[in-house]
């Protein structure tokens, strides 16, 4: 959708995913490679922009109260954009500056992946994940019903649950 895409293009132009991150770690007084530099979006540590990923909530607003709005669909879409971009940049971050002491992530454990999260700014690029694909599925149910003429006040309380529990959310849908 072309509001979408401007919408991209504009927080690209505004450096949203610019990175400010020094070339090579610093080497600790023992002369051991210390942990790298914390990531920076304009500036700003995971903690600081962790109130931006709130932006979805406007989806779900957006999902529950306006569904037979005209422009629902690229409105909706804007919030996982905005979150999407944080998080291709914090992954692209964490992939590029992982701690000199980290073991490498392992997908296949729960073990690996309790390592993975212990990193804060792990925690803010799998908390943007969420951020994405939850309201996406919730756009998905509203459409889908939509389609299927499923009266918007069912599938309100599966939005509720998809923006607290996801795949329940998701699940309850689907028995509609």
């Amino acid at each position: 959708p072309t509001a979408v895409l401007q919408c991209a293009a504009a927080a690209a132009c505004m450096g949203i995913g610019a990175l400010v991150v020094s070339s090579e770690p610093a080497l600790a007084a023992s002369g051991a490679a210390a942990a790298p530099p914390p990531l920076e979006i304009f500036g700003k540590s995971s903690a600081e922009l962790f109130p931006v990923s709130n932006v979805s909530i406007v989806t779900w607003l957006l999902l529950i109260f306006a569904p037979g709005w005209k422009y629902l669909k690229p409105a909706a879409l804007v919030a996982p954009v905005i979150n999407a971009l944080f998080y291709a940049a914090a992954v692209g971050y964490l992939l590029t500056h992982p701690a000199p002491d980290a073991p490498p992530v392992d997908f296949g454990s729960l073990d690996g992946i309790v390592t993975a999260f212990r990193n804060p700014d792990g925690v803010f690029a799998g908390w943007l994940h969420y951020c994405v694909f939850d309201p996406l599925v919730g756009l998905g149910e509203v459409l889908d019903s939509q389609q299927n003429k499923v009266p918007h006040a069912l599938v309100v309380p599966c939005l509720i649950l998809t923006l607290l529990f996801g795949p329940v959310g998701f699940l309850s849908y689907l028995t509609l």
